[in-house]
């Protein structure tokens, strides 16, 4: 992973969880997904998605 991607990474997790559910959605909506995901990919994405749904419902309570 480049520094620059790192920074990004970095400066992400700096703004509001709103703030970030927002920058996921438009990213997804922007970012072509490729059609060959693989496991991995997919094993990642639920576990971003299950730490975003943990931080939401940290955040409600």
């Amino acid at each position: 992973m480049s520094a620059a991607v790192l920074h990004l990474l970095n400066v992400i997790k700096q703004l509001p969880l709103a703030e970030q559910m927002e920058l996921h959605h438009a990213m997804a909506e922007t970012v072509p997904m490729s059609d060959d995901l693989t496991d991995d990919d997919f094993a990642a994405l639920a576990a971003a998605s299950f730490r975003a749904l943990d931080e939401e419902e940290a955040h409600a309570a």
